[in-house]
This record gives C-alpha cells, structure tokens and sequence, in this order.
C-alpha cells in the first residue's frame, strides 16, 4: 500500500479512498460541526477528495492548500467549474506569514503522518490562521488497541500509512499545547466505503477555538 501513494499515483489513490479508505465518513467528519462559515480551509487537502463535501455549501470560499504539486494539480482539474474552490501548492506555515484567516480551519487527518514537533508546530500556524471566535475541527485515526478486533487490527497493519498514530489523551495534549481551546473530543467509526459494515478504523474528532477564543 506505501506504493499507492497520492504523489505517485494521485488519481488511483483517489479511487482507492473512495471504495476502501473510508472516504464517506471522513467527509462527514470534516462538515460535521459546520455551520454556515463563510471562509474554510483544508489543511492537507490532497487531491480534493474531502473537500467535496463542501460543495453542498455554494455559499461558502474554501481554500485547500498542500505541499503536493500533483496533488493540487488533480484537485484543480476536479473542481475546474466551482469558482468559489482554490487550490493552492502552499505551506500552513505560509499562509501564516501572509495573515489570511478563516473561520472555518479542518485538520482532515494528517498529523498522524508526522512526529509531535511537526505536529505541534502546525497546529500553532493553524490558530494563527484562525479568526477570533473561528472554529477548528481535527479528525484522527486512533492508535489501535488491544481489545480492538482482528480486521481492524488488519486494516491497521496493511492500509494505514501514517508512522505516528496517537492514543486520544496524547491526541488531546497536543492539540491543546498548541494553544487551543477543546469544546469537544469524540470517537468516531469509520467503515472502509463499498459496505457500511464492518468498521475498520476509530477516529478522534476534535472540535476547537484558538486559546482565549
């Protein structure tokens, strides 16, 4: 599965998350707590492939940012006839310096792709890139554990790509050292796609404001 990658083959990937990579109900995740913001951001958008859901909501500017050339290049091509979608080959960290924000920041499960250090410092450039009383949403997979069952455990081991799941409180201490305030932590089941059933993996869904907020 490390070959099926969204920088070697974005739209095979794509494929791929659509029938087994629980793509349904991370969408589901992502707008959830939505509620009529008027300016989103994607973190980690990829090829677009969370960001659909969001075309429910015409009113709405949703920005999508990654540091995959190919990967913005698919999700431009895809949303080449919504004007109100940008695509763009930037850094969180980029975005921070210029001073865009948003009212509407989503996390679509990638910190467990890399170590507390990266993490921390993302979730920092994402309050910045908060507007006061703006709202956060962070979804992750949870670490496995012992008393899940053995296709979990299976999916776990064989499609998971992502070297640093976390456990939910060390989920939480990071996202709150970074500055942000919890109004909520849930656990989330995530069916792979083509059934609703079995599910396949646990996620944290995080709802937050920037500290103060």
């Amino acid at each position: 599965m490390a070959l099926l990658s969204q920088n070697r083959f974005p739209r095979l990937w794509l494929t791929m998350q659509m029938a087994i990579g629980g793509n349904a109900c991370k969408q589901a995740l992502a707008t959830q707590y939505y509620s009529s913001q008027k300016n989103v951001l994607e973190i980690g958008c990829s090829v677009g492939n969370i960001s659909s859901a969001f075309l429910a909501f015409p009113d709405l500017t949703f920005t999508g940012i990654d540091i995959d050339q190919r990967a913005i290049d698919l999700a431009k091509q895809r949303f080449r006839d919504a004007p109100n979608f940008n695509f763009s080959l930037r850094s969180l960290e980029e975005l921070s310096r210029q001073g865009e924000t948003f009212d509407y920041v989503i996390f679509a499960g990638i910190l467990h792709h890399v170590d507390d250090e990266t993490g921390l410092n993302l979730l920092k450039n994402a309050v910045k890139c908060t507007e006061p009383g703006g709202k956060l949403v962070i979804y992750e997979p949870e670490a496995v554990k012992s008393s899940d069952g053995w296709l979990m455990k299976s999916f776990y081991s064989h499609l998971e790509q992502g070297q640093y799941l976390r456990s939910r409180d060390q989920l939480k201490h990071l996202v709150e050292e970074a500055g942000i305030h919890l109004e909520s932590i849930e656990d989330r089941m995530v069916s792979p796609g083509i059934v609703k059933r079995p599910y396949v993996a646990r996620f944290n869904l995080i709802v937050g404001r920037p500290g103060g907020n």
